[in-house]
C-alpha cells in the first residue's frame, strides 16, 4: 500500500512555495507520491489566466521531481464547480488499495465544515494542512470533527497573488519564462508600452540580468524589475516625452535625445508601476548613459542591455565575464562601449556617459 498526497489549486501560478510546502509535507507523512490536481474551477477563487496556462505552467515546475505528478480530473471537468469531495472519489476509484492524504489551503481549516460534502470527503481522505502562519488561530472542532493533521513547518514568503503582481519572481526559471514570452499577469501590462520587437530585447535583458545578480549575490527581484522595465519609456509618443522631460528632469534636457527614454522610464517606473525602490528607478534612470555613482544593480542593467544576446553581434565572452564577476565584467562592458561610441560616433557625446567613463575608466 501506497501513501498518495493530493495537493490541488488554482496554481495561478505555481510558485516555489508550492514545492517546497509539497516536500515537506511528503517528508512528514512518508508520502510515496504527490499528485498535483489543477482546478478548472475553484470553489473559492476566481483564476486570472486561462486553465491551458496554468497547466503548462505546473508541467514545467514538476518537470525534476521524479516524486511530483499532476492529474487531469478537475482540468478535464465540465462541471460549473470543482468539489474536492469528486476529486476523492475519483482518486479512490484510481487507488483503491492505497492511503489518500488530501492537502488543503491552511486558511480552509476554518472552513472546513461549509465543503460540500465534507463529512464523506473525510472518510475518503486524511485531510491535511500545512501550517504557515504560526499566530493564525484555527477551528480546533473542525480539526477534530474531521481529523485533520497539522503539519508545522517554516514559512515560505510567496504567494501567487505576489507573482501575478510583479511582488515576487520566486517560481520556477521555466515558469518565469513562459509568464514573460506568454504575456502573463504583470507581463501583459510591461508589453502594453513597447513594440513587440523592443518587449522581446526587454524580457532578454530580464533573463540575462537575472542570471548576473544570481552569481553575483545581488537583490533578484529589483534587478529583474530594472531590468524588464528599463525601456517603458522608449517609445512613448513626442508630446509626452517632452512634457516630462521639461516637468521633472529639466537639468538633462541638453543631453541627446536618445537618453530621454531612461529619464521618462523612471518616471513611469514610479507612477505607473509604483516602484518604491530608489535603486531600480536609478537603475532605469541611467541605464542608457551609465553616471558616475551607480549600484550593483544599475551596473547590471547598463551591462545586460548592451550585452544581451540578441543584440547582433557575438557578445558571449562579456557576457562570461559579468556572470563571473560583476565589477571586473561591467567596466569591461563599459570599456568596449566606449570603443564603439569613439568608432561610429568620433566622440562620447554626452557628460554622463562622459562621467561614467572616466569614474569606472579612469579616462582623462
Amino acid at each position: 500500500m501506497k501513501k498518495i498526497l493530493i495537493y490541488g489549486g488554482s496554481f495561478d501560478p505555481i510558485h516555489n512555495g508550492h514545492i517546497k510546502v509539497a516536500q515537506r509535507v511528503k517528508t512528514a507523512l512518508g508520502i510515496d507520491k504527490v499528485v498535483f490536481e489543477l482546478a478548472s474551477s475553484p470553489r473559492w477563487k476566481s483564476p486570472i489566466v486561462d486553465s491551458k496556462h496554468r497547466l503548462n505552467m505546473l508541467k514545467m515546475a514538476l518537470e525534476p521531481y521524479k516524486d511530483f505528478e499532476y492529474d487531469l480530473f478537475e482540468y478535464n471537468s465540465k462541471e460549473e464547480i470543482n468539489y474536492s469531495y469528486h476529486t476523492a472519489l475519483y482518486f479512490k476509484e484510481k487507488y483503491p488499495k492505497d492511503k489518500l492524504f488530501m492537502l488543503i489551503g491552511y486558511d480552509q481549516v476554518n472552513k472546513l465544515h461549509d465543503w460540500y460534502e465534507v463529512d464523506k470527503l473525510s472518510k475518503l481522505v486524511n485531510i491535511v494542512a500545512y501550517n504557515r502562519k504560526e499566530k493564525e488561530e484555527l477551528n480546533t472542532k473542525n480539526i477534530k470533527k474531521y481529523n485533520v493533521t497539522i503539519i508545522s513547518g517554516p514559512f515560505y514568503d510567496v504567494s501567487s497573488t505576489d507573482v501575478r503582481n510583479f511582488n515576487s519572481i520566486d517560481v520556477d526559471s521555466n515558469v518565469l519564462s513562459y509568464i514573460l514570452n506568454n504575456r502573463l499577469y504583470f507581463a501583459s501590462k510591461v508589453q502594453k508600452y513597447m513594440s513587440e520587437q523592443r518587449y522581446a530585447h526587454s524580457v532578454e535583458v530580464a533573463l540575462l540580468a537575472l542570471i548576473i545578480a544570481k552569481n553575483n549575490k545581488v537583490n533578484r527581484l529589483k534587478t529583474f524589475k530594472a531590468a524588464l522595465l528599463h525601456d517603458i519609456g522608449k517609445e512613448v509618443d513626442v508630446e509626452f516625452n517632452n512634457k516630462i522631460m521639461n516637468k521633472y528632469f529639466k537639468e538633462y534636457c541638453d543631453l541627446p535625445k536618445f537618453s530621454n527614454h531612461q529619464f521618462v522610464g523612471s518616471y513611469l517606473a514610479k507612477h505607473d508601476f509604483e516602484i518604491k525602490s530608489k535603486e531600480v528607478v536609478e537603475a532605469i534612470k541611467y541605464h542608457a548613459t551609465g553616471n558616475s555613482n551607480m549600484s550593483r544593480i544599475a551596473k547590471i542593467i547598463y551591462a545586460a542591455d548592451k550585452i544581451e544576446p540578441t543584440r547582433g553581434f557575438d557578445s558571449s565572452e562579456l557576457i562570461k565575464e559579468v556572470v563571473e564577476d560583476l565589477e571586473t565584467g561591467f567596466v569591461k562592458v563599459l570599456d568596449a562601449n566606449r570603443e564603439f561610441l569613439l568608432e561610429h560616433r568620433g566622440d562620447i557625446n554626452n557628460r554622463l556617459t562622459y562621467a561614467c567613463m572616466k569614474q569606472y575608466l579612469n579616462i582623462k
